[in-house]
């Protein structure tokens, strides 16, 4: 179908979508192999519950290639089989729907995330979406949909795939959320919306984790976010494992008391996700006969986004500038080595000192290459760094890190020539953002007139291609005071740019350049600049004359900067960590060690240190990146420190963690294994999709204190009470503790568990229970 064709449609009423069909599978009878091998192997269950769908009045059934993508199917073992799985999928789906219901290719999670959360690199994940992606399109699906992601740059990589092999086809693109409005990732409802309002998707939506009275919230935040058409897909409540049969506690008819809501919420498309059935669908195309879709009245907010950082520009937006080696040499040949601890440093700096985001200059851009550009995202990724500016020049190298980029950037700059303005255009179309866009052509403009016209014919020219005025922040160039160039020419054009409704930057300190008392130039600049109606300026966040001139002037306007200094922690040790900074680390500790044993310093500080870093995790203040880059840095110098220490004084218990068989999903095992070894635990982290007679032999091996359990799939739930009735069998004594998406605490209790564990701070906390610390 085409797009427009798909968009219209959702105009006129809102569309039905399929339910679950693992869950569904399972209940079956057919739980014992991945669900999308019965595409080859049992197609007639496939169709069977397929039709059902149709029948109970679905308007969109999905292909059953939920789990074949390449890399996952290599994961379990059937790669062989990825083109005849995904074109059988919509062979199956065509003759169920017998052309009167749309089919959608079904594309999820590789299993791997894309650097740096994971070890794949971002283009092997676009490939692996742009091959699946290309053999459903040829097959005949009618549009795309994207499903369950809790990585926003996995889910950028699955778009990207999908608009490599076609752009006349719809998208609907995914993430999953848990209550706090969040994915395990860091990433918020607000960013994802946000991100995905520029991207080449036609539908943006929330499936899975929740049940249908816990996702109420997470919806109206994400359709107070985009304009764009929305779709939902709740679980039917809690799974129900009888150590046989799997179902979910929630009727039909109580799911569908919350359709109401989410239609007046403003939803285009419903449907279920785990536990819910054809009898489930049945009775929301019941309810939904009779609605219309509303007309939400959204106003989106121009905002910049990293993956874990919402800004927006109001009252007034703080671009730090000091990510650029110009005029310092050491700090150019460390960025040419791909030395990033400076790098890293500013960014920090500049972040705690009140930068809404950060310009990202790399310097003399021939002595770098686009491994750099790439490396130095990742980097400032794993930081959890607020929004970047991205200052680059050369046109394949912005590209590349804007393609690496998981949050909406800041394109700096563009000129209003044909050459820039296209090349310019060409980016924010495919990678989102907003765009820097100076007052002049090919020569700079004299008048404050001349300045304002070229903006205006630069923004023209963008709006004919599509990107708004709300896009586009103007630059009245700033010009050096030294050279004897009229600072008032630049006050001017602000002026006239915001009586125009447009928004402005600034290169602050270009106004100094060469001058004494640089600060007192700048601040006073700025403060008139304001006064104005300038919205943001590239400038010294570091520069406390600047940044009082800049409250101040706020002040006078009856507003101010809510962001205060960011401090997280008084702890030097913390924030080394934090920062990822393994020398000032190295440092602190060796100054510890000339006072202190090595045994003290490990379990009395460094152990503490990361202790304070599980617990800023645990109440939301930090997130997975930095959690995963504070355990790597301080890894080595555990190591260090416990090679003088004797084994056994050095753990408080050792922790066997693994991803039960026919389960290919580790992201919340090794969140768990990280927060358990910041509280002192030695952990083995055995793998995923393990064998129950793998974990026993890795068991009876280590001989821990504890076994943890992680079952994400509502397919692999009775693998642990596979593995705790082999334990009992084999009488191996430790404790078992269980967790993932698909267990509970009735579920753990029922199959022999010691404890069970929602998340990773219960899991530290059950752990110490269970060993008495």
């Amino acid at each position: 179908m085409k797009r427009n064709e798909f968009l219209q449609l959702l105009k006129e009423r809102i569309l039905l979508l399929d339910g679950g069909y693992g869950t569904e599978f399972f209940k079956r009878g057919y739980g014992e192999i991945p669900g999308e091998l019965l595409n080859l192997r049992a197609p007639e269950v496939v169709e069977t519950l397929q039709r059902e769908y149709v029948e109970a009045g679905a308007d969109i059934i999905l292909t059953n290639t939920f789990s074949a993508n390449r890399p996952k199917l290599i994961s379990l073992g059937f790669e062989e089989y990825f083109e005849e799985i995904n074109a059988r999928a919509v062979e199956i789906a065509r003759r169920a729907g017998k052309d009167k219901t749309l089919v959608f290719g079904d594309l999820s999670s590789t299993g791997n995330f894309p650097r740096p959360l994971g070890s794949m690199n971002f283009e092997e994940a676009v490939q692996a979406f742009y091959e699946q992606a290309r053999i459903l399109y040829e097959a005949g699906v009618d549009g795309f949909i994207i499903e369950t992601m809790s990585d926003i740059k996995e889910l950028k990589a699955a778009v990207y795939g999908i608009r490599s092999v076609t752009r006349k086809l719809p998208i609907i693109a995914n993430m999953t959320f848990d209550s706090s409005l969040r994915a395990v990732t860091g990433t918020s409802v607000a960013i994802f919306a946000t991100t995905f309002e520029d991207l080449d998707v036609d539908v943006i939506g929330i499936n899975c984790t929740l049940g249908p009275e816990e996702m109420i919230n997470v919806f109206k935040e994400l359709a107070n976010y985009t304009t764009k058409p929305l779709l939902v897909e709740p679980n039917a409540g809690e799974p129900i494992y009888d150590g046989k049969k799997l179902s979910y506690k929630m009727l039909p008819e109580h799911f569908a008391i919350y359709v109401e809501d989410f239609v007046d919420l403003g939803t285009n498309i419903i449907g279920g996700c785990c536990g819910t059935s054809p009898e489930h669908i049945k009775v929301m195309g019941k309810l939904l006969s009779k609605r219309k879709p509303i007309q939400r009245k959204v106003h989106f907010t121009q905002a910049l986004t990293s993956r874990t950082v919402y800004r927006t520009l109001e009252p007034f937006a703080v671009i730090g500038e000091r990510i650029n080696p110009a005029s310092r040499k050491k700090f150019q040949e460390e960025i040419v080595e791909k030395n990033f601890q400076t790098l890293l440093k500013e960014a920090a700096f500049q972040e705690k000192k009140g930068a809404t985001l950060l310009d990202v200059n790399l310097g003399i851009e021939k002595l770098l290459t686009e491994e750099h550009f790439k490396d130095a995202v990742i980097k400032l990724d794993r930081q959890s760094s607020i929004p970047i500016s991205f200052d680059i020049q050369t046109s394949n190298y912005l590209e590349v890190a804007l393609r690496e980029y998981p949050g909406r950037p800041l394109i700096n700059s563009a000129r209003v020539t044909e050459k820039s303005l296209e090349s310019r255009i060409e980016l924010l179309k495919k990678y989102g953002g907003m765009l820097i866009l100076l007052a002049m052509g090919k020569e700079i403009p004299k008048t404050p007139e001349e300045r304002f016209k070229k903006i205006l014919e630069g923004i023209s020219i963008l709006e004919e291609n599509g990107i708004s005025k709300e896009r586009v922040l103007a630059d009245p160039l700033v010009l050096s005071l030294g050279a004897k160039k009229d600072p008032y020419v630049t006050l001017e054009t602000v002026r006239l740019l915001t009586e125009a409704g447009i928004k402005t930057t600034m290169g602050l300190s270009n106004l100094s350049f060469g001058l004494p008392n640089r600060s007192y130039i700048n601040g006073a600049f700025l403060a008139q600049a304001i006064e104005k109606g300038l919205t943001s300026a590239i400038m010294n966040p570091g520069d406390s004359f600047v940044m009082g001139s800049l409250q101040g002037s706020l002040a006078l306007k009856g507003k101010k900067i809510t962001e205060e200094e960011k401090v997280l922690t008084e702890d030097p040790m913390v924030e080394a960590l934090l920062s990822g900074n393994f020398d000032q680390l190295r440092s602190l500790v060796e100054k510890e060690l000339e006072q202190s044993s090595p045994l003290e310093v490990s379990q009395n500080i460094l152990r503490k240190a990361m202790e304070e870093i599980g617990v800023l995790y645990t109440e939301g203040k930090i997130y997975l990146p930095q959690l995963l880059l504070a355990s790597e840095t301080a890894q080595p110098i555990f190591d260090f420190l416990n090679s003088f220490i004797s084994e056994e004084k050095t753990y408080k218990g050792k922790v066997v963690l693994a991803t039960v068989e026919g389960d290919i999903h580790d992201i919340g095992k090794k969140i768990v294994g990280t927060v358990l070894k910041s509280g002192g635990f030695e952990v083995i982290d055995a793998g995923k999709d393990v064998p129950a007679e793998e974990i026993l032999k890795i068991v009876k091996k280590e001989r821990p204190d504890i076994l943890g359990l992680s079952a994400m799939m509502t397919t692999t739930v009775g693998r642990v009470e596979e593995v705790a009735a082999l334990l009992k069998q084999e009488n191996v004594k430790v404790k078992l503790i269980a967790g993932g998406a698909s267990m509970n605490s009735s579920l753990a209790k029922k199959f022999g568990c010691d404890g069970y564990a929602q998340n990773a701070s219960d899991a530290l906390i059950l752990c110490k229970d269970l060993i008495g610390c």
